[in-house]
């Protein structure tokens, strides 16, 4: 965020120097870095990061970068500050889980000669179309199969049901193995996250299933059904009927067709047609998540939700909420606006030998423009210059002749500033039909009696750029 860029900044340097001083076995045990001249204690030798000045550079006139398409977005829950994260990233290196060759020889069926199925399902579903892709796989492209060690192409892929279609049926013996994606991202829905005390969150999350097949072909003489959760909110559940993939949507009526209960059991009020695929759209809460330990003023969490990574800040008020919503697919999630900083920081280096503070100098400078300058780099900290700028004496104590020797290291470094201004495209509380079921309720109360607010906003306000209207001013 723009306003931390100094002290971020100034941390991760001092962090760097620290472990460029742990790469020396002369310095390690003896050298630390300061961010201020220690005075309770008159150290023989040491560094000090100072901070300058910092200049902006401004990329566009409004700052405006572009778009963020993602499966995250952060809003405001309505009677809350949300000020305690500053971001919500995917966590690319976390999203998805590659399958090696999972064998499904086990369902090969055949008679004494000739194989009798070719149709063959994963252990794990959805599919999905690769690294980082959480699309649905929907062709032989993104699944890798093997029979017998030789490489065959499914006719066809089911991602969602986790089906393969191969094109010769296999008889028994032989050995059919498959590689493929499937996701390990966080399910789509809500997340409630908040401060339980000055240690620990907690989250509570509701879920947002979306075209859950109940009932794969109906008879017409069904009396009940069941739906894969509990714990179910009914004001948004939605049951509709359809004869094929293509077919429109026939919606049943609650509380005409059919009631739901919390724990999830439907029971048919009237008659459901025959030979048509039931599929259910509902919200469900699940058991609050945690406690888990808050990181540090601008460090992350990426452990607490599968695929997420938090982004906490330094505005940590006990009990403040923040809403994360993830979406089943990636959506336009923000406006970027975005400019670089340029940051002139002293790195003061003292000693009371004056070779001691040579072969210190050489030594920070070397690794911080040889070893870190690249790693840096793909962190968006561009060391851009790395000068000493020269020895001077001080006296260490004024009654007598003893000096300091100090060294000053000038850095200059082209940092970026990012800030995301989120928008949501999908209100997940209703479409044309939830919105009947919503009965101006704004809360959930969860088992444990906490609440869940259904009015979210988003944290920021969208930037806006006002121009002179053409013409003057008329004078009346």
């Amino acid at each position: 965020m723009e306003s931390n860029l100094l002290r971020a900044t100034k941390l991760r340097i001092i962090r760097e120097l620290n472990d460029t001083i742990e790469q020396n076995p002369d310095y390690r045990d003896d050298i630390k870095v300061y961010h201020k001249f220690p005075y309770e204690e008159r150290p023989m030798h040491g560094v000090i990061l100072r901070n300058s000045s910092a200049t902006r550079i401004k990329l566009s006139a409004d700052d405006y970068a572009g778009d963020l398409k993602s499966h995250l977005t952060l809003a405001k829950a309505e009677t809350y500050e949300s000020l305690f994260l500053d971001w919500v990233w995917e966590d690319s290196t976390n999203m998805t889980d590659h399958i090696v060759e999972e064998d499904l020889s086990s369902q090969i069926t055949s008679t004494n000669t000739v194989g009798t199925t070719r149709l063959f399902y994963t252990q794990y579903k959805p599919i999905i179309a690769g690294y980082n892709n959480t699309d649905i796989a929907d062709n032989f492209r993104q699944v890798d199969i093997t029979l017998d060690g030789e490489v065959i192409h499914a006719d066809m892929i089911d991602g969602k049901k986790g089906a393969i279609l191969i094109p010769d049926a296999p008889t028994v013996g032989q050995e059919l193995k498959v590689s493929y994606y499937r996701s390990k991202f966080t399910p789509p829905g809500r997340y409630y996250v908040q401060l339980l005390d000055e240690l620990n969150f907690v989250i509570d999350p509701m879920y947002v299933v979306d075209d859950e097949l109940v009932i794969e072909k109906t008879t017409g003489t069904e009396l009940t059904a069941s739906l894969e959760n509990s714990g179910i909110y009914g004001d948004f559940d939605v049951l509709y009927t359809k004869k094929t993939d293509f077919s429109e949507k026939i919606y049943l009526v609650k509380d005409t067709d059919y009631t739901l209960t919390e724990a999830g059991l439907i029971t048919f009020l009237n008659a459901l047609p025959s030979s048509t695929s039931l599929y259910a759209s509902y919200r469900w809460v699940g058991t609050t998540m945690g406690p888990f330990p808050i990181p540090k003023d601008y460090e992350y969490d990426n452990t607490s939700l599968p695929g997420v990574v938090m982004s906490f800040g330094n505005q940590k008020i006990v009990g403040d909420k923040v809403v994360i919503i993830v979406y089943s697919a990636r959506e336009p999630a923000a406006k970027v606006y975005s400019g670089h900083w340029s940051m002139s920081f002293d790195i003061e280096v003292f000693t009371r030998d004056p070779m001691e503070l040579s072969d210190l100098t050489d030594f920070i400078v070397d690794d911080m423009w040889s070893r870190k300058r690249l790693k840096l780099i793909t962190d968006g900290l561009t060391i851009e210059e790395l000068n000493p700028t020269g020895e001077v004496e001080e006296p260490y104590d004024n009654n007598t002749t003893d000096l300091y020797y100090k060294n000053t290291i000038n850095m200059v470094i082209m940092t970026e500033w990012q800030r995301f201004v989120p928008y949501l495209t999908k209100l997940l509380d209703y479409d044309t039909k939830l919105y009947t079921y919503m009965k101006n309720k704004d809360y959930i109360i969860t088992n444990d009696n906490r609440v869940l607010e259904l009015n979210v906003t988003p944290i920021n306000k969208a930037f806006e750029v006002k121009y002179p209207k053409i013409g003057y001013p008329k004078i009346y």
